[in-house]
């Protein structure tokens, strides 16, 4: 497949429409070569085309494929999208653009790390624990910024995750995912997290988002399950019971059980999830 739309007088409009094209390979074609190139030459673009501080106010109108999130200054956008391999194979691909000028992209290393993911490390974009962003959080901790992002990663075909990181940058502007932002519940194991990743059955729908209400992230709590299909091996589902991280001065406290009140009546009719 070739791909056009590299002359000088293109306008973003028509980029705009070309980018709408490549996602609907990507979304829908289903020749696993005809997607990989539509994912590729989506990335040339955004190399090619965001680099330049000039591109940064321009809005993805006809291109929603992807996610586009900004923090409340606007300093930055962060682009993320899904990519489909196969039955049990997914990537994730996108970048940050910078306002005063720069495209950073993205490098998925999280099929490398298939069973559970880095949670303990701090990660460069080269290394990146790939997600779908779908909110973005501003913070602040010692008067040094920082951003938390809720993501979803599809992962397999038995199993999905939720992911909680950290993003901040380094005195170069560079992007750094992981940081010590966390606070432990006094019933938590295993060594401090820098970013949290949650893998759950296909077959089931696990929340994880802000509660504007009650302030806090709520998220459901999982507990292990034995497979429940052929070869999906142990998994986790939640149990009714739900978590949560609040905010405070700076840090996101881990909050291990919540009354039964963060059960919305219309999540209870209906069973969605978010």
């Amino acid at each position: 497949m070739v791909f056009g739309l590299h002359a000088q007088n293109t306008t973003w409009e028509q980029y705009d429409e070309e980018l709408s094209t490549m996602g609907k390979i990507i979304l829908t074609d289903t020749n696993s070569t005809e997607r990989k190139a539509a994912v590729e030459h989506v990335n040339d673009l955004f190399n090619t085309l965001l680099q330049d501080p000039a591109t940064f106010k321009k809005k993805f109108v006809k291109s929603d494929f992807f996610s586009v999130l900004y923090p409340t200054d606007s300093s930055f956008r962060i682009l993320t999208g899904q990519h489909f391999i196969k039955d049990d194979e997914y990537r994730y691909y996108g970048g940050i653009q910078k306002a005063s000028g720069g495209f950073i992209p993205f490098t998925d290393r999280s099929y490398e790390n298939f069973s559970e993911g880095i949670t303990n490390e701090e990660l460069r974009a080269d290394e990146w624990q790939g997600a779908l962003y779908y909110r973005l959080f501003d913070c602040k901790l010692k008067g040094d910024k920082y951003y938390l992002l809720l993501g979803y990663n599809a992962h397999s075909f038995f199993n999905k995750q939720k992911v909680i990181e950290v993003l901040s940058f380094d005195q170069d502007g560079r992007p750094l995912f992981g940081k010590d932002v966390f606070i432990r519940d006094s019933t938590d194991y295993g060594d401090d997290r820098l970013r949290y990743i949650y893998t759950y059955s296909a077959d089931v729908a696990m929340k994880l988002n802000y509660d504007n209400e009650e302030k806090m992230i709520v998220l459901d709590h999982l507990i292990p399950m034995r497979e429940i299909f052929v070869g999906q091996g142990d998994t986790y589902v939640p149990d009714g019971t739900y978590e949560g991280f609040k905010y405070k001065r700076g840090r996101w406290r881990h909050i291990s059980f919540l009354p039964q009140r963060f059960m919305k009546e219309s999540e209870m009719k209906s069973g969605k999830k978010k």
